[in-house]
């Protein structure tokens, strides 16, 4: 298939997957000057832009795929348990800040209070 469908059936763009395939991510046949992708095309594809949707940058999914032609799954598997570690270390952070925030909706009310109380 071509790359306007490739495109509809994945869902991504025709630029995106031209990116991706400027990038390495993709290893896709040429049929003369046009580029014929495979359903293993799509299916990266699709995992691409997962990856993408979950925050991970294209410059990390090319640095797991380390040039070789298919990802080592065990260092994608690696990657995202840290992936997974870091964003519950970004939740606990958010969790501080957001009490943080309230303490300090709280101590200012308090003064508001005091203020128009002097009133």
């Amino acid at each position: 298939m071509y790359i306007k469908e490739a495109s509809e059936l994945s869902g991504a763009t025709q630029r995106a997957i031209r990116l991706y395939e400027s990038l390495g991510l993709l290893s896709v046949l040429r049929s003369g000057k046009y580029r014929v992708y495979s359903e293993k095309n799509i299916n990266l594809i699709k995992i691409i832009k997962e990856a993408q949707t979950l925050g991970i940058k294209l410059s990390e999914i090319v640095s797991l795929k380390g040039g070789s032609e298919d990802f080592d799954w065990t260092v994608v598997s690696d990657f995202l348990i840290e992936k997974q570690l870091d964003v519950e270390r970004q939740i606990r952070q958010l969790e501080i800040q957001r009490d943080k925030i309230q303490q300090y909706r709280q101590s200012i009310n308090r003064c508001v209070k005091g203020v128009d109380s002097d009133l």
